[in-house]
């Protein structure tokens, strides 16, 4: 019987040794695994961080792109837009139409919401419909923004709009490109032009996947003592 109990212990500490041995192997197996997870979740995922200040002041724009396997090429984009106490959220499809080492062509349709926090009121502005358009050809890269804001519907004093801006850059080398660039602000609620500003960009390399953005352009719309000269700094982080 004595000697049954010392062969039952001599095995039950056999079988620990083993199994504080293997719990370090255990959870390695178990952390890459989680981490091959986290990799294949997050590969279906690009995101940015954006700031820009110009005559609206600074502005912070977070934003994703979400490409499950089920949208078939197709990507779900969604952004938020801060400035002040103004609130907008963004939610479009992103359009790839040629994608080749060569050529980049794809469109980014959008609807936003946007709310005034000062005035707890909700909605305080719909832009929409919004369309972006991005080309890559060589050197050469083009980007061009359309966009409605409407927001009479939710204030009758305040004024509806309609927004361009067009910019065609060429890449002098791997980190300047240079090139013209216009706004134009549509006055929905008068009629007429709100805002019409020629100028030219510069968009530097600040590193892997960081840009910095500097447009200088001429309101042709201006006051009578105003000198027209106006611009926007803008950074860009891609991950």
């Amino acid at each position: 019987m004595k000697t049954y109990m010392l062969w039952l212990v001599r095995l039950l500490v056999i079988v620990c040794i083993f199994a504080v041995g293997s719990l370090p192997m255990v959870y390695a197996d178990a952390h890459e695994a989680g981490e091959e997870m986290a990799e294949e979740e997050a590969s279906g995922v690009s995101g940015w961080f954006r700031t820009d200040t110009d005559s609206l002041g600074t502005q912070i724009w977070v934003g994703a792109s979400h490409s499950p396997s089920f949208l078939g090429g197709f990507s779900l984009d969604t952004d938020i837009y801060v400035v002040d106490t103004f609130g907008e959220l963004d939610v479009g499809i992103g359009i790839p139409v040629v994608d080749s080492d060569s050529l980049s062509l794809s469109f980014l349709p959008m609807v936003g919401i946007g709310f005034d926090y000062a005035a707890p009121n909700g909605p305080s502005s719909l832009i929409a419909p919004q369309l972006f358009t991005y080309l890559t050809a060589g050197s050469i890269y083009f980007e061009s923004w359309i966009q409605g804001f409407f927001n009479s519907m939710f204030d009758e004093e305040a004024g509806d709009s309609f927004y361009l801006r067009n910019f065609l850059l060429l890449s002098v080398n791997d980190t300047l490109a240079v090139g013209p660039q216009v706004e134009v602000t549509l006055d929905l609620t008068e009629g007429g032009l709100g805002s019409l500003a020629p100028g030219l960009r510069a968009n530097v390399g600040y590193g892997e996947n960081n840009t910095l953005g500097v447009f200088v352009g001429f309101e042709t719309q201006k006051g009578d003592d105003e000198t027209g000269i106006t611009g926007r700094m803008t950074f860009v982080r891609t991950w």
